[in-house]
């Protein structure tokens, strides 16, 4: 009688045992399809006043080519989802990292230096979320939709390098 009761166990056991592993399995791709549902998040950069260059300063910039290159990077995250900023972190942390050597020596003041060092800090903080075992994706978005306010405080100080102060004498 006890040798059928543990036969008759043993064979429940079996049964329920795919049940089981189904259940986890479906658990399982949730969370693939929740993360893959999260990469296809369009980023949600809030409108901001762009600041407009002052005449000297756009002619800085357009002979500044990695300046151009951050634009058109910052431009592009307007459009992006964060599977879009996943693949560009690297190129983004690149151009800042270039743009900081090769400051013009007209703007290369300490205000200007401390705008691009905040942008250069931000994109090697999103680049090593972005390269953990476990992204941490919402850290990275937060950061990526702030990053366009910090390009437009770099545009205020470049301005502000060229601004004139009336002669009192």
């Amino acid at each position: 009688m006890v040798k059928r009761n543990f036969i008759i166990i043993v064979l429940v056991v079996f049964a329920l045992n795919p049940i089981s592993c189904r259940k986890k399995n479906t658990n399982g791709d949730n969370a693939k399809n929740i993360k893959q549902d999260s990469l296809n998040l369009k980023l949600n950069i809030k409108p901001y006043n762009t600041v407009t260059l002052n005449s000297k300063a756009d002619s800085l910039t357009r002979d500044w080519p990695m300046y151009s290159s951050l634009k058109n990077e910052i431009e592009r995250l307007e459009d992006y989802t964060l599977q879009d900023l996943m693949t560009n972190i690297i190129n983004i942390e690149s151009v800042v990292d270039s743009l900081q050597e090769t400051i013009p020596q007209q703007v290369d003041t300490l205000p200007v230096q401390s705008r691009i060092k905040i942008l250069d800090i931000k994109a090697k903080f999103m680049l090593e979320l972005s390269q953990k075992q476990k992204p941490k994706f919402d850290k990275i978005i937060k950061i990526a939709e702030e990053y366009p306010l910090e390009f437009n405080a770099l545009n205020i100080q470049l301005n502000e390098v060229f601004i004139e102060l009336p002669d009192f004498e």
